[in-house]
């Protein structure tokens, strides 16, 4: 069993050479965006569950990655990855934000959101909040997360490589293709 820096490297080299496209964005950001894949990943496979939430402009990625993730036509496990239910998000929009934390407590032993999107909404400051958090962010580098430009042409492409490459990092950590973090 290896390294998640080794595998990392060689699945970003292994995807373009498929794909026939350059992921060198991805693999320039490798050294910050591996340790956060890895925290995602040991996250999942300790029990955690991440609620996927978006801004507004990316709510097409949302439903993508929550109609890939756990595609039943793909025999693979299933993994606790939920998209934000409409009626928490209402709720986090009234600003009683411990009363949606409750919530979360008493329906999930351990949670923390993947966040895609920018940080100017309530979503996005209640993610920001919680502990484990999978944060991509746009136009703001925020500590222990993963910075986008919104204003880049390629970012949709960028949006559903980095989703694969993800994909595939949680699916062989859970497989065992690189040591993770148990607790």
């Amino acid at each position: 069993m290896g390294h998640i820096n080794e595998w990392m490297l060689q699945t970003l080299r292994d995807n373009a050479t498929t794909l026939n496209c350059p992921l060198q964005w991805l693999e320039f950001q490798r050294l910050h965006w591996t340790p956060l894949v890895m925290q995602a990943v040991s996250f999942i496979v300790n029990g955690g569950t991440f609620l996927l939430c978006v801004d507004h402009e990316r709510e097409w990625l949302q439903y993508y990655i929550m109609n890939t993730i756990n595609n039943i036509d793909i025999q693979r496990p299933f993994v606790p990855i939920y998209a934000l239910d409409s009626s928490l998000i209402k709720l986090l929009h009234t600003n009683d934000n411990q009363a949606v934390r409750d919530m979360l407590d008493m329906s999930y032993p351990r949670y923390a959101f993947w966040y895609i999107g920018k940080c100017d909404n309530a979503i996005a400051q209640f993610a920001l909040d919680i502990r484990d958090s999978f944060l991509w962010i746009f136009d703001e580098p925020l500590e222990h997360s993963f910075v986008l430009d919104s204003k880049d042409k390629h970012l949709d492409f960028k949006l559903l490589q980095a989703f694969r490459i993800f994909e595939s990092a949680l699916f062989a950590g859970i497989c065992g293709e690189f040591e993770i973090n148990i607790e």
